[in-house]
């Protein structure tokens, strides 16, 4: 990753206990309530939480379109960092190309940090791609007027019905 690889950077404040908004980051149960496009449904296929293991999700669509993801564990430091290769995958777990355009990156790094300040949490999430041609690369700088309303965002395309910090305080209060 060079030093002129664009980032995508997003942050979030909650007023909750930090072991509660680690918990709805690191458990399938709370990640498929909310992590995923509007609209979809999300299923965690493989959850486990070390370095090197994997994520993989599914997603389905109002219109039945099925995508699913494979993200690798590269560190997790408890109640403060989390850091992941993200990715499209198959059916059976194997890394292929987004299936709405090959301009996308293959495959990206994303960071989640944690902070306790008193009352509140902070979240912050990145998101780099790796290894990608250059215009791959712009594709993604084209995206990141959208991806403000990512699953981390107050509302967009990607966020399911509630805006995902309204989505994880309701998450929270339930845990």
């Amino acid at each position: 990753m060079t030093t002129d690889t664009p980032c995508f950077s997003i942050s979030r404040t909650f007023n909750a206990p930090l072991s509660r908004v680690w918990k709805v980051w690191t458990t399938p149960e709370a990640l498929a309530q909310w992590f995923g496009p509007k609209e979809t449904s999300g299923t965690i296929l493989a959850f486990d939480l070390r370095p090197g293991s994997e994520w993989r999700g599914r997603l389905d669509a109002p219109d039945g379109t099925v995508m699913y993801s494979k993200f690798v564990f590269r560190d997790v430091d408890p109640m403060s960092r989390l850091e992941w290769v993200h990715g499209f995958a198959d059916a059976a777990g194997n890394r292929i190309s987004a299936p709405f355009t090959q301009q996308f990156p293959l495959e990206m790094l994303a960071t989640v940090l944690s902070a306790d300040e008193g009352e509140r949490i902070s979240v912050d999430f990145t998101w780099t791609p790796l290894d990608a041609t250059p215009e791959q690369e712009a594709f993604f700088v084209s995206m990141m007027a959208s991806m403000t309303g990512g699953c981390l965002a107050a509302s967009s395309s990607w966020t399911r019905s509630l805006p995902l910090a309204r989505q994880l305080r309701d998450i929270l209060a339930r845990q």
